[in-house]
């Protein structure tokens, strides 16, 4: 791992025009830098290829006999072999086909999609742990974007190769403003680009180091962060958002939040390891935009759900695939639109979880629990009482309805049961997460396997359905900022 951090580190400056010379870390023996175990410049770590020097014609990428079939293995409508070409491709041939490549990751928005359609989690776990170490090197520091987007790379992997895919797309993007070659939409991108990378490199909350495990460059962009180390953390919390959620508009508060929920989840790990003489867990939560979320345009259709369920159930799959020797225990916990989407992906039959948490929801698309792959049945649901969405069942079940099953969570504040601390209310759309509330407080225990320490009742009894709001009176700042 450390030598493809060293590998990203120096292809990253070698984008920003400086040049240095290959570094071997210690520990990795320089046999390990090539393909043939050979300490040649053919397989540097800075990702340029051949060469003796920069500005050598050795540098450019060569197109070598398997060019073109590496090509069309990786054709993103079909690319059924490509993950095997790519295991046992030359490395010009490499190279030529990153070159081919439009750098602002258009293509390999594609391509990754295209694998993630023709390949399991499973598989690309699977594949990834049969390379070896040099070949797996040789692919992350080519096609970064593309390592950064398969599901089932371990996530530190994943980290590496998306900040190195950041920085390419930014310089790509950036170049080409004010060029000939700008294209209508390069300047929103620029400024989406440089939201993620406020959102990994701000630390405004979350006690811990923070990795950008998916990167989708096109507009209007996919990105999640995780808060913690998701390969290793024995607690992993996805955060699912609503509506007018974008990564240009909402990723940095986002990533705030997971961090917020980081630090009251650790918090509450020293006081149970405490009280219960046992080890403490680790956690990790990760900000998870992995789809486009609606505005007041399309926010009547489920089409944005079900697409969005389709990235939220792959995102789980490469989960299970990545701690496959190790699982984690996973609790989603949904927002708003972002609860709609969460219950089709859990009960599509593909994926499970240990927990669900829906907050502010307008419905459900399953009636009960029951039909939900949550381990339990553990879900619980939030209702702030000047919330105009929660309760609506726009979308189908309200969750806070007793023939849905979910424990109904308080949320008028009050005194903590365990600690007498005081919590506040979280009544408005956007409060549910909110640092010192008693709903924070409540997602924070669910998400490490606590539920039965959360401020909640049971279902209250089945009534007059409530009359669904107009969510044209839902304004965007309403929802945007967090009360």
């Amino acid at each position: 791992m450390l030598f493809l951090a060293a590998a990203i580190l120096s292809a990253s400056i070698h984008l920003t025009g400086a040049v240095v010379a290959p570094v071997v870390p210690a520990g990795v023996s320089e046999a390990a830098t090539t393909e043939h175990g050979a300490a040649d410049a053919s397989s540097s770590v800075d990702g340029t290829g051949t060469g003796s020097g920069p500005g050598s014609a050795a540098d450019a990428p060569v197109p070598g006999p398997r060019a073109g079939q590496l090509s069309r293995a990786c054709d993103p409508t079909a690319p059924t072999a490509c993950l095997d070409a790519l295991a046992t491709a030359d490395v010009r041939d490499l190279d030529a086909f990153a070159a081919s490549l439009d750098a602002s990751g258009d293509d390999t928005a594609a391509l990754v999609d295209g694998i993630a359609s023709a390949r399991s989690a499973d598989e690309v776990a699977t594949w990834w742990a049969g390379l070896e170490d040099s070949r797996q090197l040789t692919v992350a520091a080519r096609l970064p974007g593309l390592v950064g987007g398969l599901e089932g790379v371990p996530y530190a992997t994943r980290d590496q190769a998306n900040r190195l895919f950041l920085v390419a797309a930014r310089a790509a993007v950036d170049a080409r403003i004010g060029t000939p070659a700008e294209r209508a939409d390069d300047e929103a991108r620029s400024a989406m680009l440089a939201q993620v990378a406020a959102a990994v490199g701000g630390r405004a909350s979350g006690d811990a180091e923070r990795h950008l495990v998916v990167l989708d460059t096109v507009l209007p962009g996919r990105a999640a962060v995780a808060v913690g180390d998701l390969d290793t953390a024995d607690d992993v919390t996805l955060l699912v958002p609503g509506m007018f959620f974008t990564v240009a508009s909402q990723l940095v508060d986002w990533t705030d939040t997971a961090g917020d929920l980081y630090d009251e989840q650790r918090s509450w790990t020293y006081l149970l390891a405490t009280a219960d003489d046992d080890r403490m867990d680790q956690v990790a939560v990760v900000a998870w935009l992995g789809y486009r979320t609606p505005d007041l345009t399309n926010v009547y259709g489920l089409d944005l759900a079900r697409a969005g369920a389709d990235r939220l159930e792959d995102s789980i799959a490469g989960l299970d695939a990545t701690r496959a020797s190790s699982p984690a225990r996973v609790t989603v916990v949904a927002h708003s639109y972002g609860s709609t989407t969460a219950t089709l992906a859990l009960s599509a039959g593909t994926v499970s979880v240990d927990s669900l948490v829906l907050l502010g929801s307008p419905g459900s698309v399953v009636p009960s629990v029951s039909m939900l792959d949550v381990v339990g049945g553990d879900v619980f649901a939030a209702a702030g009482g000047f919330d105009p969405v929660a309760g609506s069942a726009f979308f189908g079940a309200d969750p806070g309805t007793a023939g849905f099953g979910a424990v109904v969570l308080h949320t008028g504040g009050g005194a903590d049961d365990v600690t007498g601390r005081p919590l506040a209310a979280a009544l408005g759309h956007n409060s549910y997460l909110v640092p010192g509330t008693e709903t924070l407080r409540s997602t924070a225990l669910i998400g490490l396997g606590r539920g039965a320490l959360a401020a909640g009742r049971s279902p209250h009894p089945v009534g007059p359905a409530p009359e669904a709001p107009d969510l044209t009176l839902v304004r965007p700042q309403d929802v945007l900022l967090r009360d």
